[in-house]
């Protein structure tokens, strides 16, 4: 399908790509989602948490988050509350690390971690009597989301029916160099806060790959992504594993319906991570990017608590 139009407009008080990104993710409050915490284990010894609302019904929605983010956020607390509203059961997955308890093997999450999408979703169609999984997955999570469909389009799961992604940094080196970039640097040291932290509370699992010095001299994602990613999770280096896990590289193979919904004025991307010429011409795949938006932000009302991206999951997934 081609790229739609979008009509987006932002609340006239939230004026530029920052705004949209940072009020949202600061202040948002979501009430009535009250979450039940279901652990898994994966094939490596290691344990993933989903934490499921709702009553048991025969539609799920499977949420994926983004980087250093959890089930708790903002925007995935306000899309269980939209998605519950239109019928679904909710699953939130928290990728390794982000439950607030450190996973148990050295390796991590990162943007081509889909053998926990995959144990996770197998989970969820052994356990649960469902006729109908939709994915939604927000920033690094929606890599993730294109990225499993991808790879799995000869045998995806028959209950899989279609997909929403928001705000998908689908060239992973324009986005990280983005973030790298001097003017980024809030956005930039708040993920590496967190993910240098990490790296420390793991340091003794590590001396094969890390040591404690070394992690303290880590100044770029870039950095984290040489130095750890790439290493620990079998890739060459950063660009290799860049290269490698990009959603860009798999949207081709995608065959449910898919939103990909990513603003022009996300602070996190540069144009590069705009898939147009990917989607211009896909049978399935729908890429809607509207002028402004921000960052997984797409608030329509701040009071109110209405937000674009939520308006149109529900309106894809139900359609």
């Amino acid at each position: 399908m081609p790229v739609i139009q979008s009509h987006y407009k932002p609340p006239y008080y939230l004026p530029g790509g920052d705004l949209q990104t940072i009020v949202p993710a600061l202040f948002r409050k979501v009430d009535g989602v009250n979450y039940s915490r279901e652990r898994i284990f994966t094939a490596d010894h290691d344990f993933l948490d989903i934490d499921w609302h709702g009553a048991a019904k025969n539609k799920i929605a499977l949420l994926i988050h983004g980087l250093e983010a959890s089930a708790d956020k903002p925007y995935m607390r306000g899309m269980t509350k939209a998605l519950s509203k239109a019928g679904f059961k909710l699953a939130a997955m928290n990728l390794r690390g982000c439950s607030g308890q450190l996973n148990v093997q050295p390796r991590a999450y990162h943007s081509g971690s889909t053998d926990d999408v995959e144990t996770v979703i197998s989970h969820i169609l052994l356990n649960n009597d469902c006729e109908q999984l939709v994915l939604v997955g927000f920033s690094l999570g929606g890599n993730l989301v294109i990225k499993y469909l991808g790879e799995h389009k000869s045998d995806l799961p028959e209950k899989i029916s279609r997909a929403v992604t928001i705000s998908v940094p689908c060239d992973l080196e324009a986005g990280a160099a983005r973030l790298d970039k001097r003017l980024s640097f809030i956005y930039r040291d708040h993920f590496l806060k967190t993910l240098k932290e990490k790296l420390q509370q793991r340091s003794e699992q590590l001396p094969f790959l890390l040591t404690s010095d070394q992690i303290k001299t880590i100044g770029s994602l870039h950095d984290f992504d040489n130095l750890y990613t790439s290493r620990m999770h079998d890739y060459q280096n950063a660009l290799h594993y860049y290269r490698s896990c990009g959603a860009k590289n798999f949207i081709a193979d995608v065959t449910i319906p898919t939103l990909i919904l990513t603003a022009k004025n996300d602070p996190f991307f540069t144009s590069a991570c705009l898939p147009y010429d990917e989607c211009e011409n896909h049978p399935n795949v729908f890429l809607e990017v509207p002028e402004e938006g921000g960052h997984v932000g797409f608030c329509v009302d701040f009071i109110a608590g209405k937000y674009y991206s939520e308006f149109r999951a529900v309106e894809f997934l139900t359609s």
